[in-house]
């Protein structure tokens, strides 16, 4: 398998179309002028944020996306893995570890001190947040958002 950094925004959208109607439905989706400045944002933003894929010859087995921040709490930059998806015809074989390990390699690279990730809070969602337990994520409290 091969990991590579994911610029085209149709292919992005594809993917964020296949994850959010997933966990969400097909309204949580972005239309496309919403898309459109979700991407105008993150050009014209200093923060960095890339999206990547794992291929199996040419098909995609995964795509996530990683954002960086920083808090003295977390005791400088870190990494937020913002989306994760991986292919239905491709979960149960060891795919999802096998993306935590690119993201750690990624992380190493950036010098970053930790990796934050959220799973979906419904019940339905538990075995992916056993997933993140059994590689390594421990459980840091509640989440909370204030939509503006």
């Amino acid at each position: 398998m091969k990991i590579s950094r994911v610029t085209e925004k149709s292919e992005i959208k594809n993917f964020i179309t296949l994850l959010y109607t997933e966990l969400f439905d097909k309204e949580a989706v972005p239309s496309n002028e919403v898309f459109d400045d979700i991407c105008s944002q993150l050009q014209a933003s200093t923060n960095n944020h890339e999206a990547y894929c794992l291929k199996e010859k040419n098909e995609t087995v995964a795509f996530f996306t990683l954002g960086e921040s920083f808090s003295i709490f977390a005791h400088g930059k870190y990494g937020i893995i913002n989306e994760l998806w991986v292919n239905e015809n491709y979960r149960c074989q060891g795919v999802g570890k096998r993306v935590l390990e690119e993201i750690r390699l990624i992380a190493e690279k950036k010098q970053w001190h930790r990796i934050d990730v959220s799973a979906p809070p419904n019940e339905e969602w538990d075995r992916t947040f056993n997933f993140y337990q059994k590689n390594g994520f421990t459980f840091t409290g509640r989440k909370l958002k204030m939509c503006l």
